[in-house]
């Protein structure tokens, strides 16, 4: 499954979408291509709404792709369905939301979709009937040649990696695994035999950013106030450590949501997150 291959380490390195810009800056395809280009990165991830954006300027998918080609870089990490495990009206379709993602996905050959709840859309189904509508976006995601990324969040009711392996594991699907957020791992339990539990082909993908001491509420601080990787307390180098001695094999993608970085040029933001994550992925591996 996946529409490239990619592996843990420093050669594969994803910019996530959010680490360019933030939650509250656009950042065009243009730029943001030749931004992560520019610093190293191969690989880029991208949101649903910032497609249809590029597609509401004008521009069509032969443009997307030949902007992506320009600059020699490809889109592996598409995101983010939620609402999907509400027990109610989440507030928006989001169906509608997972076609648009598997659009981008069969434009720009994408690896994996990133999914989970991001606790605003109200209480979460039954456990088995959220294993089950995650069953359903996995084998429609597999149509469209995608693993699916379960990520956890420790204020929402998928709060650590063992309540959405318990997911991931009841839908039973090949292509459906757990999303590690470092920042996520280290501000739940940062329970190793969590990680242990779950198959190393399982983790699909694991996301890298730092963080200073917590400040308030964790969704504001997880969304504003993350460090470059090496740059914050948090024991990267022992939590990729000790996932490459479990036998994992997922690509690292480095996402920093940073009012600082996003006030900065998207290329200079890039360079920065580039070269912290190139010292912090390679002192796990040395």
């Amino acid at each position: 499954m996946g529409g490239v291959a990619l592996s843990f380490g420093t050669d594969d390195l994803i910019c996530a979408h959010f680490s360019l810009g933030g939650l509250d800056r656009q950042v065009g395809l243009e730029d943001r291509a030749a931004a992560a280009a520019g610093a190293g990165f191969r690989y880029l991830g991208w949101l649903g709404e910032a497609y249809q954006a590029e597609r509401d300027a004008g521009r069509s998918d032969a443009d997307i792709r030949a902007i992506l080609a320009h600059h020699g870089v490809a889109v592996a990490e598409i995101e983010f369905l939620y609402g999907w495990a509400c027990a109610g009206d989440p507030g928006f379709d989001w169906q509608a939301q997972e076609r648009q993602l598997f659009a981008l996905a069969d434009v720009v050959g994408a690896r994996h979709l990133n999914c989970g709840d991001i606790g605003l859309t109200g209480p979460m189904l039954p456990l088995d009937a959220v294993a089950e509508r995650f069953a359903g976006i996995c084998d429609r995601a597999a149509e469209h040649g995608l693993q699916v990324g379960l990520e956890f969040l420790p204020w929402t009711e998928i709060p650590d990696a063992s309540s959405a392996w318990d997911i991931a594991r009841l839908a039973g699907r090949a292509n459906g695994g757990v999303l590690v957020d470092a920042w996520h791992w280290f501000r739940g339990p940062s329970d190793a035999t969590q990680l242990a539990a779950i198959p190393p082909e399982r983790i699909v993908v694991v996301q890298l950013g730092d963080a200073g001491p917590p400040q308030g509420d964790l969704a504001e601080d997880t969304s504003y106030r993350r460090l470059p990787p090496g740059q914050g307390e948090l024991d990267l180098v022992g939590l990729l450590r000790l996932l490459r001695a479990h036998g994992v094999d997922a690509p690292i993608s480095v996402e920093v949501f940073s009012s600082d970085l996003a006030a900065r040029p998207p290329a200079e933001a890039a360079q920065v997150l580039h070269e912290a994550a190139v010292d912090v992925v390679a002192a796990a591996l040395a």
